[in-house]
């Protein structure tokens, strides 16, 4: 049952987290009805449960190295999985990128 709480809160999270990367940044294109910025946050809850500790675990040592700041580039990987998915999610140059995936990650690090 926590659980199951915890995921819906994420999936809240990540599409607020969405919504305001949307809003924020010119080359992040994502349409603001309600069912798809929830299915973009079912998408990226799904991805971080799923994807995330396999990708921090093989990335460990970067991690070490550079003192977590590596967690921005697994961010950035995980938002290209999403838009992989996410026909209507345009993303248009790194730096739209970049920052959407801090954003993104934030949002992330409050669970």
């Amino acid at each position: 049952m926590r659980f199951l709480l915890r995921f819906l809160l994420r999936i809240i999270l990540n599409a607020a987290a969405l919504f305001a990367a949307g809003y924020l940044l010119a080359g992040f294109i994502i349409p603001p009805d309600i069912e798809y910025l929830f299915l973009g946050g079912l998408v990226l809850a799904l991805i971080n449960t799923f994807v995330r500790p396999i990708l921090k675990i093989v990335s460990f040592p970067f991690l070490i190295i550079t003192f977590g700041l590596f967690y921005i580039v697994i961010n950035i990987i995980l938002l290209l999985i999403a838009d992989h998915f996410l026909t209507q999610l345009v993303i248009q140059d790194f730096w739209s990128l970049f920052w959407a995936s801090i954003i993104i990650g934030i949002a992330n690090s409050v669970i």
